[in-house]
C-alpha cells in the first residue's frame, strides 16, 4: 500500500497514455479548471447541435443508383415531400360532410407555405363539345337527390378518384399538399405543418369527420422532435438512475459524483466537438451518448472501486488515486483501443450515414477515455474525504472483504466464481455448446428494415400511414423515372408511347395501385373522344404548375410514373421492385432512347436496407476476432486471448438467438444494440483480465490458478455487477421512447447486458481454468506451471 510499490507491468502499444492522470495529480486545481473550461465550450457547442430528419441519408452512397434518387428531388419537387391529409368517417359522402371537405380543401390551399394540393375534389368530368372539363362536385351542392346521388356515384366510379383519393368504402379521402420549400425554409416545417394541423382541426370541429397527416414532412418533423425530446429526457432519465443506484451501494455523494461525472463529461465533450464538426444528430449519432455511457461508466466504476478500497483501507487519497491510474488506466485505455478497432469497419460502409457515425464513434471513444482518466483522479484528489479509522477488514489486507451493499455483491460474485472455478470443465464445456447454439440461431437471422421503425409510433403520421395501406394502395411513392437526351420532345409518338409502356408495365405486370403519369391524362382524354398530341399539350397547360411538376421536369426532358405502395418489410418489396425492374426490360429493349430507372425511397431501402445490415453485422463479427488477437498481443499472453472469445461472443449471440426466436429479424437498432453490448462485454473481459494478469504478477508462482482467479473476481466482481445494474436501469429508460427503434435498442442492450453479466462470471472464469491448463504460466514469464492440485483452494478473504 505504500507509495514505492513496484509499478504494474504495463501493456504493449500504450505509449505513456494510460498515465494521463498523473499529470492530473500533480495540479489537480489546474486540471480542474481545464476540465470546467472545456466542459462550458462544450456545452455551448452542444446547444448548436441539429437534427439530421432526413429519411434517405442513411441509403446515401456514392453511386449511379443514389444520384437518380436525387435527381428526382430536384427535377420533380413535390415527388417525395407531399404531405398526405387523411379524412375519415363513416358518412363522408353525405351532402353536408361532402360540403365540409370541399371547405377543409379550400382552407388548406389558404395556408402559408402550402403551393396546391389534389384531392377528390380536384377531379374532372369529361371535356364538352367546347373543350371545358366541369368539376364532379360542383361549387354549389344540388338540392335535387338525384343529382347528388349522381355526383357521390362519379366519384366512386371516376378511374382517377377510385382507389386513390377515395376508398372503395367511401370512408376515407386523401389530400395531396404540396409544399412550398422556400416557405418553409424561411418559417420553418413545424409553423407550416402546425397551421396545415390547425385548419384541418378547425374546419372538422364537431362535423364528424377526423383528419390525421403523414408523408415525408410530418414524418421528419415528428422524427426531430422524437430525437430531441429523447436527447434531454432519456438520458436525463438515465443519469438520475445511475446516480440513485451507486449511491445505494457506495453510501457517498462524492464517489458518486466521481462516478457519474466522468462519463457525463465525456457525453457533454463529444457533443460539443460533434456539434463543432456540424455533424446532424440520427439515430445513429443518437446511440454516441449510450455508448460513452456503457464504456465511460464502466471504466470510471472501476476506476472509482479501486480508489474507493485503498481510501477505506486508510491509504492517502492521492496515492488511492495514483495507484487506481497505474492498476485500472491501462485497462481502460486497452478498451478504447479495442472499441477504436472494432469501430474502424464502419468507415468501409457504403452508408454515408454509416461512415460519419463511425467517426463521430471513434471520437467518442477517444473523448471518453481521456475524460474519464483525467476526470476521475481529478476529483478525487479534491473530493475525497480520507478515513480518520481504517477499515480493519480492508485494512488488514488490501484484498479483504468489503462492507454493506458492495460487500454484499461481493459475497454473490464470489460465491458464483467459486462455483464456476470448482467445476471449471463442465461450466466450460456447456459455455462451448451454449455459444454454439447461440451462434448457429444468430447466423440464421434475416435483415428487416421498415420505414415505420424509424418514425414515432405515438404520433400521427404512421397512424394516418396504415389507414392509406389500409384502405387505398399505400402511402410510399415507387417511380419510374423516363428520361432522353436526344431530340425528341415531350409530345413525340415515340415519347408518349414509351410512358405509356411503362405506365401499362407498373400498373397490369406488376399490379401496383394509384399510378400517375402523363398516360393517365392521355387515357381520361382518350375516354372523352379527344386524346389527340395537341389536346394533351392543350390540357397540360392548363394544369396547375404544382401538378405538372409532379410527372414533367421543368426542361420537359424526363417524366415519372409514380406508383404508391404499403409500408411493409424491405424484404416484402424488393421482389416487386425486382419484378418492375424485370417487366421494364422488354420496354427498354423498345425503346433505345429512353432511359428508364426504378427509384424512390421505398426502392433504395428494399435493395440496400438487407446490405447495410449485414455489412455491419459481418464487420462487427470480423472485429471481434482481431480485438481477441490484438488483446492476447497487449497483454503479452495467450491465456488472454483464449479466454476473452466466448465471453464476448456469448452476449452478441445470445441476442440473436432472442431476435430469431422471437421472429424479429436483424435491423439497423439491433446492430447498434448489439454493438453497444459487446462494448461493456469486451469492456468488463478487458478488466478482469488485467486483474487476473496483476494478481499473478502479485501472488507470485508459487500461487495456483484457482487463487488468482478467487483474487481477481474478490476485487473485479462488484464493479461488474454495479456496473452492469446501473447501465442496464440507465438505458433501459429507452424502452419509453416513442421511436420504435430507440425502444428495441432499450430491450436489446436489457438482454445484452444481462448475458454479459453471465459471460463475466460464468464463462470467463472457466475458460481461464481451462486456459491455463492449455496454456501454462510458463510460457508468459518462465514460471513453473500451477495445477489446482497445487493447492487446496482456498477463498480469499480477510
Amino acid at each position: 500500500m505504500d507509495s514505492d510499490r513496484e509499478v504494474p507491468r504495463r501493456f504493449l502499444y500504450s505509449f505513456g497514455i494510460d498515465r494521463l492522470g498523473l499529470v492530473a495529480l500533480k495540479a489537480p486545481y489546474v486540471s480542474a479548471f481545464l476540465i470546467a473550461v472545456l466542459t462550458a465550450l462544450a456545452a455551448w457547442s452542444a446547444m448548436n447541435l441539429k437534427v439530421d430528419d432526413s429519411l434517405s441519408e442513411l441509403f446515401r452512397t456514392n453511386t449511379e443508383e443514389f444520384r437518380r434518387y436525387e435527381e428526382i428531388d430536384r427535377r420533380f419537387p413535390s415527388s417525395e415531400y407531399d404531405v398526405l391529409v387523411v379524412v375519415e368517417g363513416k358518412d363522408l359522402l353525405t351532402r353536408q360532410r361532402l360540403e365540409t371537405f370541399g371547405g377543409l380543401t379550400t382552407e388548406l390551399q389558404l395556408v402559408d407555405g402550402v403551393s396546391g394540393l389534389v384531392s377528390m375534389m380536384s377531379a374532372r368530368d369529361k371535356p364538352d363539345e367546347n373543350g371545358y372539363a366541369p368539376p364532379l362536385v360542383p361549387d354549389e351542392m344540388p338540392e335535387d337527390d338525384a343529382a347528388f346521388a349522381g355526383i357521390v356515384d362519379a366519384l366512386k366510379t371516376n378511374d382517377i378518384v377510385k382507389g386513390k383519393f377515395l376508398s372503395d368504402d367511401g370512408e376515407l379521402a386523401m389530400i395531396v399538399i404540396a409544399l412550398d420549400r422556400k416557405v418553409v425554409e424561411e418559417r420553418g416545417a413545424a409553423a407550416v405543418i402546425g397551421d396545415i394541423n390547425e385548419a384541418a382541426e378547425r374546419e372538422l370541429e364537431g362535423t364528424g369527420l377526423s383528419a390525421k397527416m403523414t408523408g415525408a414532412p410530418v414524418m421528419q418533423l415528428e422524427i426531430r422532435n422524437a430525437v430531441e425530446r429523447d436527447r434531454f429526457v432519456y438520458n436525463g432519465l438515465g443519469f438520475l438512475v445511475g446516480i440513485g443506484i451507486a449511491y445505494v451501494f457506495f453510501r457517498r455523494l462524492s464517489l458518486t459524483l466521481i462516478v457519474v461525472a466522468g462519463p457525463a463529461i465525456a457525453i457533454l465533450w463529444t457533443l460539443g466537438m460533434i456539434g463543432a464538426m456540424d455533424f446532424r444528430l440520427n439515430l445513429f449519432i443518437n446511440v454516441i451518448t449510450p455508448l460513452i455511457l456503457v464504456s465511460g461508466f464502466s471504466d470510471s466504476m472501476h476506476l472509482v472501486m479501486s480508489i474507493r478500497r485503498d481510501v477505506l483501507a486508510g491509504m492517502n487519497r492521492f496515492q488511492a488515486a495514483r495507484n487506481a491510474v497505474l492498476d485500472v488506466a491501462p485497462a481502460c485505455l486497452l478498451t478504447a483501443m479495442n472499441a477504436c478497432l472494432a469501430i474502424i469497419s464502419f468507415q468501409f460502409a457504403d452508408s454515408a450515414l454509416i461512415r460519419t457515425f463511425g467517426i463521430a464513434a471513434l471520437m467518442a471513444v477517444c473523448i471518453s477515455y481521456l475524460a474519464v482518466a483525467v476526470v476521475v483522479p481529478t476529483l478525487a484528489a479534491l473530493l475525497v474525504r480520507e478515513e480518520k479509522q481504517p477499515v480493519a477488514a480492508i485494512a488488514a489486507d488490501a484484498h479483504g472483504d468489503e462492507t454493506g451493499g458492495v460487500g454484499k455483491l461481493q459475497h454473490i460474485t464470489d460465491g458464483i466464481v467459486r462455483t464456476v472455478a470448482n467445476n471449471a470443465t463442465a461450466f466450460f464445456a456447456a459455455s462451448v455448446i451454449t455459444v454454439i447454439l447461440c451462434g448457429i440461431a444468430y447466423t440464421q437471422l434475416k435483415p428487416h428494415y421498415r420505414l415505420a421503425d424509424q418514425v414515432p409510433d405515438k404520433e400521427q403520421a404512421l397512424a394516418a400511414t396504415g389507414r392509406i395501406d389500409e384502405k387505398l394502395t399505400g402511402a410510399n411513392p415507387v417511380h419510374i423515372m423516363i428520361r432522353w437526351t436526344g431530340d425528341q420532345s415531350l409530345y413525340d409518338p415515340s415519347t408518349l408511347e414509351a410512358i405509356a409502356q411503362a405506365h401499362t408495365a407498373v400498373e397490369q405486370r406488376v399490379g401496383l395501385g394509384n399510378v400517375w403519369s402523363l398516360e393517365s391524362l392521355r387515357r381520361w382524354l382518350a375516354a372523352a373522344g379527344d386524346a389527340s398530341i395537341e389536346n394533351v399539350k392543350k390540357y397540360v397547360g392548363i394544369l396547375p404548375d404544382h401538378l405538372v411538376r409532379r410527372f414533367i421536369s421543368a426542361d420537359e426532358k424526363a417524366v415519372l410514373v409514380t406508383a404508391r405502395l404499403p409500408d411493409v418489410d424491405a424484404s416484402e418489396i424488393l421482389p416487386v421492385v425486382d419484378r418492375l425492374d424485370a417487366e421494364l426490360e422488354p420496354v427498354r429493349l423498345a425503346n433505345p432512347g429512353y432511359e428508364f430507372s426504378v427509384t424512390g425511397l421505398p426502392a433504395i431501402a428494399a435493395r440496400n436496407s438487407a446490405g447495410l445490415i449485414w455489412e455491419l453485422n459481418w464487420g462487427l463479427v470480423g472485429d471481434m476476432f482481431v480485438i481477441f488477437i490484438f488483446l492476447g498481443f497487449a497483454l503479452r499472453s495467450v491465456l488472454v486471448g483464449f479466454s476473452a472469445v466466448m465471453p464476448s461472443l456469448f452476449p452478441i449471440f445470445a441476442t440473436g438467438a432472442i431476435l430469431w426466436a422471437t421472429g424479429q429479424g436483424l435491423q439497423f437498432a439491433s446492430i447498434v444494440a448489439i454493438t453497444v453490448a459487446f462494448s461493456l462485454a469486451i469492456d468488463s473481459t478487458i478488466h478482469f483480465l488485467n486483474r487476473y494478469c496483476l494478481e499473478e504478477d502479485r501472488m507470485g508462482p508459487t500461487a495456483t490458478p484457482y487463487q488468482v482467479l478467487m483474487s481477481a473476481a474478490h476485487h473485479i466482481g462488484p464493479p461488474v455487477v454495479l456496473t452492469t445494474i446501473v447501465l442496464a436501469l440507465g438505458l433501459g429508460v429507452t424502452m419509453l421512447s416513442h421511436l420504435p427503434s430507440l425502444r428495441l435498442f432499450g430491450e436489446l442492450a436489457a438482454v445484452c447486458l444481462f448475458a454479459s453479466l453471465i459471460g463475466q462470471l460464468v464463462i470467463l472464469p472457466a475458460a481461464l481454468m481451462v486456459g491455463r491448463k492449455l496454456f501454462p504460466r510458463r510460457d508468459r514469464d518462465g514460471a513453473a506451471p500451477q495445477t489446482d492440485e497445487a493447492a487446496t483452494p482456498t477463498t480469499v478473504s480477510s
